[in-house]
């Protein structure tokens, strides 16, 4: 039977961002005005993710008050799982924590990242590139249990910070070939530091209504993609078939991780649009595989993984 994993049950989808900051940490602007900046250009939700730590008084920044019919918050922080001195410390944005959520007792931050976990928080771990966290150290990595999805692109990183390193999809692929179940996550990190630093990375979350747990509810079931443009309007699977629907595209890939040097496969037209492409999941059996989406202007969007 056909299964659109994208959907379940009625509802639309919403428009959001998991990834920036204000004034109340590294950021540059009030809560307002973050909050203000991203209604007027068209998002649903945010999760403001302020860092929590020492240096900002170990507080999340409470969003609730801005909570309307049309648009909604989801209360979190942005954590880390060690001191920033060391080497292999990460970040993540945990989304849906409360606003007391209680300090790291002594120095055991990996344990904040598990306490949001078990709390119900939607986890991500942020920019693996851009603060250069090896691969090879994942199986040292505390509380990577804990984590949800990994972000493939972000924005201000790919406008200024270290443009080189703003992609994920190395961490993402490698924890994925290891076994790991993880979802995948583009999104800004803006800091409204410089003009470009924000609106360029976002979550489409199919929910029932704009409604913060509910949305949480989605994103924890995959039921979202992630993108800088395109729109992902179905990810069908009908036994080994996969359909794939798309607003207008260049290209629509679908790649796997494993030893083969010819780890995908894609589909384009030759005057270089496309809306729908479908694959023989068969050859991903025991393994994983997930859709990108390029457009004209080299735009992409994500799908999360599949399990055949």
């Amino acid at each position: 039977m056909a299964h659109d994993l994208l959907r379940d049950g009625e509802g639309r989808f919403f428009r959001g961002n998991l990834h920036c900051h204000s004034d109340l940490s590294d950021g540059q602007r009030s809560p307002e005005h973050v909050i203000g900046a991203y209604r007027e250009a068209g998002y649903d939700f945010l999760c403001l993710s302020d860092h929590f730590e020492a240096e900002y008084g170990w507080q999340v920044t409470d969003t609730r008050p801005f909570r309307d019919d049309g648009f909604t918050t989801i209360v979190g922080a942005e954590l880390s799982s060690a001191p920033w001195d060391d080497r292999h410390a990460y970040w993540v944005t945990a989304a849906g924590l409360p606003v007391d959520f209680e300090a790291p007792q002594g120095n055991d931050h990996a344990g904040a990242i598990r306490r949001a976990a078990d709390l119900g928080a939607f986890v991500v771990m942020l920019h693996p590139g851009l603060n250069n966290l090896p691969l090879a150290a994942a199986d040292r990595l505390p509380a990577l249990d804990a984590i949800h999805a990994v972000e493939i692109y972000n924005h201000n990183g790919a406008m200024a910070a270290i443009p080189d390193r703003a992609d994920g999809a190395y961490m993402l692929d490698g924890l994925l070939e290891g076994g790991r179940r993880l979802l995948v996550y583009a999104g800004d990190d803006a800091h409204f530091g410089h003009p470009s630093d924000r609106f360029g990375g976002w979550i489409e979350v199919h929910s029932e209504r704009l409604d913060p747990e509910l949305l949480l509810a989605s994103m924890k079931a995959g039921r979202y993609y992630s993108t800088q443009g395109p729109e992902l309007r179905g990810l069908i699977v009908d036994d080994d078939r996969l359909l794939v629907r798309t607003s207008e595209a260049y290209a629509i890939s679908l790649t796997t991780g494993g030893d083969r040097w010819q780890s995908g496969e894609e589909r384009h037209d030759q005057d270089g649009t496309i809306c729908e492409a479908e694959f023989d999941l068969t050859p991903y059996r025991g393994s994983y595989c997930r859709v990108t989406v390029v457009d004209q202007a080299g735009r992409r969007a994500w799908g999360n993984p599949i399990w055949p």
